[in-house]
């Protein structure tokens, strides 16, 4: 029998809960404090704070060393040091927590290996986001998270599982050749604009249930390995779905499309 109902009530669940503390938001840190502490190789735990400035990881020195193996279990930590070292990958083991937080800026997380976990739940992003190419070797969260502007995942890989539940995508949304090895959440997620799929690929279960797509979203070359579910969603432009491959059942229940030529 198939989890996804399940797994949406469970998702919405964690990001209502994720969201509850976001109406607090008082005290100010600055960019280049985080910055310092993810330099340190510290783990970064903020709620419910705004954040001043760019997250630019290109600001900051984050070499490659098998130390940073620590922690993650021997084939996992050589694994990701493995493919940090040959793709040219900068390499953060720390988790990384910003939620219920308001980013007054940009987030250039490319080329990043991350070995920890990454949560975002219940953040506003004013500026552009970016984690184009990056890998996420665990569970990342981001849970009812606000992008104001663009939002790159191009050619970005998930390991584990990754949640978009519930997000607001204020600009264009670029997931082209992105990869996702585990169970992909964007249950009832808003695309303001273009939404690219293009070539992307799901191997496990993927619920887009009660998604809203306002404008483009470009499913051509999509590959769903897994369990594919659309039910309640709304598509307002072109989705090329025809041109997508489904390996396993895919599940429209309800959905509206409107696929102009």
């Amino acid at each position: 029998m198939k989890t996804i109902p399940a797994l949406i009530l469970a998702a919405l669940l964690l990001a209502a809960s994720a969201s509850a503390g976001s109406h607090h938001i008082q005290e100010v840190i600055s960019a280049s404090e985080i910055l310092a502490m993810i330099e340190r190789g510290e783990p970064v735990s903020i709620d419910s704070l705004i954040v001043e400035g760019d997250l630019d990881l290109g600001e900051i020195g984050l070499d490659v060393s098998p130390k940073l193996g620590a922690g993650l279990g021997a084939s996992a930590g050589s694994e990701i040091e493995r493919l940090a070292s040959a793709e040219g990958a900068k390499l953060i083991t720390s988790p990384i927590s910003i939620t219920n937080s308001e980013i007054r800026g940009d987030v250039r997380f490319e080329n990043i290996t991350f070995g920890g976990s990454v949560n975002f739940a219940g953040t506003e992003i004013a500026g552009n986001a970016s984690f184009a190419q990056a890998r996420f070797a665990n569970r990342a969260d981001f849970l009812y998270t606000r992008f104001k502007g663009n939002a790159s995942f191009r050619a970005a890989r998930f390991d584990g599982r990754v949640y978009f539940s519930g997000d607001q995508f204020g600009g264009r949304a670029d997931f082209e050749e992105t990869q996702f090895g585990n169970l992909a959440g964007f249950s009832y997620a808003k695309f303001g604009d273009d939404a690219d799929f293009k070539g992307a690929n799901f191997m496990d279960e993927a619920c887009f249930g009660g998604t809203e797509f306002m404008d483009d979203a470009d499913f051509g070359g999509t590959e769903f390995g897994g369990y594919a579910y659309f039910g309640r969603a709304r598509f307002s432009g072109r989705s090329r779905l025809a041109e997508a491959r489904f390996g396993d059942m895919a599940n429209f229940y309800s959905a509206r499309l409107v696929d102009r030529s």
